[in-house]
């Protein structure tokens, strides 16, 4: 075979494998909150209020950085252990500390939460500060990493209402079946 016509397969080759690897990341891009649930029940006065009674009912200790996901550990579920580290690093001097929660775990989340992998922020005067994903983007690494963004909400001094992001397109599963 010819170099020209080795060089010709190589590019070929390059691209095929290119254009599977950017078929299959749009496959997984998917809308964080798509039928605008989450949006909705945030809008209640109390939505606040409930989701960190619904949480203390399950023991959830002040100063808690939540993760959220499945007991089948969704694909998604794994992207997130880099921005789980730096957060936990970033918030850990402040009183906070990591923990989990499977949705299967906490029926009534499935019903809030629209997606997974969901971060759930809440203060160490039980106030949530942040719910939403830790970022978005193929992969939740691509796009835009909110944990500067987050550890700004959760270390605040002022407290007004927590911040719910409910637009974000990412790589997320979906706790309903």
């Amino acid at each position: 075979m010819s170099k020209k016509g080795s060089w010709t397969l190589l590019l070929v080759w390059a691209i095929s494998l290119l254009s599977a690897v950017l078929f299959y990341s749009q496959r997984q891009i998917s809308e964080f909150d798509p039928k605008g649930t989450l949006l909705h029940q945030s809008t209640s006065v109390t939505f606040d209020a409930s989701l960190i009674s619904l949480l203390k009912d399950y023991d959830l200790p002040a100063g808690s950085i939540v993760h959220v996901g499945t007991q089948e550990k969704c694909y998604c579920d794994t992207l997130t252990d880099s921005h789980q580290t730096q957060l936990i690093n970033k918030l850990s001097q402040l009183g906070y500390s990591g923990l989990r929660l499977d949705i299967e775990d906490v029926p009534e989340l499935a019903s809030i939460l629209p997606s997974v992998p969901t971060l759930i922020v809440v203060d160490t005067q039980y106030n949530l500060r942040y719910l939403g994903p830790y970022a978005t983007g193929y992969g939740c690494f691509t796009g835009k990493n909110l944990v500067d963004e987050i550890s700004g909400y959760a270390s605040s001094s002022s407290y007004i209402n927590a911040v719910v992001k409910t637009e974000a397109d990412g790589c997320f599963c979906s706790p309903h079946r």
